[in-house]
């Protein structure tokens, strides 16, 4: 059974010789202008299925979504912060509680790329997912192209499980390729 906490935690780690203060916490009102101006880097949507353009008020929504996601069991999303100042998203989605399996996606603005950033916020997300909230298997995908981010992955001791052919459609029409990498609990470290 997966062990949701009533309330959306904070997370932190303090890396602070390499990176930071590193938080996840919930997504707030003022993260609505550093979301809406991070998505306007095409590299965010190139890897991810953040639309672009990108509109205003789709920051507003899925900020504002976020909290009714999680209260609903539908999803987690985190404001990836270093020492304060907003660096990116990170969250649960595909959410099968019975099989007690979730997908974990993300996304770090471009100014916080190459720092390691996004592998220590994968980590702490993972151990959130599998320790705290029970979940037994925790899966990612990354665009065939994306070598950065099958990285991180296996930085975060995610292990590359498959090749999935033809798996998404971008919003071109093209049929993409994408890496299958997955953490089960038993591998916690």
């Amino acid at each position: 059974m997966i062990d949701w906490p009533v309330l959306q935690p904070t997370l932190t780690v303090d890396v602070s010789d390499s990176i930071g203060a590193v938080a996840l916490r919930p997504l707030r009102e003022e993260d609505i202008d550093p979301i809406f101006h991070a998505c306007q880097d095409p590299t965010i949507s190139a890897f991810t299925r953040v639309p672009f353009p990108y509109e205003r008020e789709m920051a507003e929504e899925f900020v504002r979504g976020s909290d009714i996601a999680y209260r609903s069991h539908q999803g987690v999303v985190f404001a990836i912060d270093v020492d304060g100042v907003f660096a990116g998203t990170i969250g649960l989605h595909s959410i099968n509680l019975g099989d007690h399996c979730t997908e974990v996606g993300y996304w770090i603005e471009q100014s916080f790329r190459g720092k390691g950033l996004c592998t220590v916020a994968l980590d702490l997300m993972s151990r959130f997912a599998l320790e705290t909230m029970k979940f037994r298997r925790i899966e990612a995908l990354a665009d065939y192209n994306n070598i950065a981010s099958q990285r991180v992955m296996e930085r975060a001791g995610m292990i590359r499980d498959a090749l999935l052919r033809n798996r998404v459609t971008k919003p071109n029409g093209d049929q993409i390729d994408m890496v299958l990498f997955s953490k089960v609990s038993s591998e916690e470290r």
